[in-house]
C-alpha cells in the first residue's frame, strides 16, 4: 500500500473507532450481550443470532436456523436450517465455528471487541469472519479496503489475549 493509501486508511480506521465506540455506548439495552469463554452472544444466548453457521459455507449465505435442529457445542448453542446442516456441524463443529469467538474480525485486528451483524460476513481462507454493519459504519468494506493479510495477523494476535 502506498504512503498516501495507507495515510487514508489510517484515517478511516481512526473515524472508524470514533463512531463504533459512540454507537456501541449508546446501544439500546435489549442489544446487551453475554459472553462464554470470550464468546460474543445475543442476551438469548443463541449464536450468530439463531443464523445457522452451515449455511454460511454451503449456501454462500445468512439463512436463519430453527430451534427444533440446535447443537451444543462448548456450552454455546447453535441452530440450523435442518437435520443434515445439523450433522454436518456435530461432525466437524470447528470447521463452522466463527472466527474470534463470533467478534467483528476488523475489530479484532484494530484491538477491540465490536458486536456485529451476522448478515455482514465473508469466508476468508476457510474461515467465517463476521463484522460490525450498522448506519454508521461497515466494517467488512474496511477490512476489504485494508490489507487481509495483515489484519488476519492482527486480528489472531489481539484473539489470542482475549481468549486469555
Amino acid at each position: 500500500m502506498n504512503t498516501f493509501k495507507q495515510s487514508i486508511y489510517a484515517t478511516l480506521v481512526l473515524v472508524a473507532l470514533a463512531v463504533v465506540s459512540v454507537s456501541v455506548m449508546s446501544a439500546p439495552s435489549e442489544e446487551s450481550r453475554a459472553y462464554l469463554h470470550s464468546y460474543n452472544l445475543p442476551s438469548s444466548g443463541i449464536a450468530l443470532e439463531g443464523y445457522c453457521p452451515v449455511a454460511y459455507f454451503a449456501a454462500n449465505k445468512p439463512v436463519m436456523g430453527k430451534p427444533e435442529h440446535a447443537s451444543t457445542y462448548q456450552g454455546v448453542t447453535y441452530h440450523f436450517v435442518n437435520a443434515d446442516a445439523k450433522k454436518m456441524f456435530d461432525e466437524d463443529p470447528d470447521k463452522y465455528l466463527p472466527a474470534y469467538g463470533g467478534w467483528c474480525a476488523f475489530g479484532m485486528a484494530v484491538e477491540d471487541k465490536f458486536p456485529v451483524d451476522p448478515r455482514s460476513f465473508q469466508i476468508v481462507e476457510g474461515k467465517l469472519m463476521l463484522f460490525l454493519k450498522n448506519s454508521n459504519i461497515d466494517a467488512r468494506t474496511l477490512w476489504n479496503d485494508g490489507d487481509e493479510a495483515d489484519l488476519i495477523k492482527k486480528a489472531e494476535s489481539h484473539w489470542k489475549k482475549v481468549q486469555g
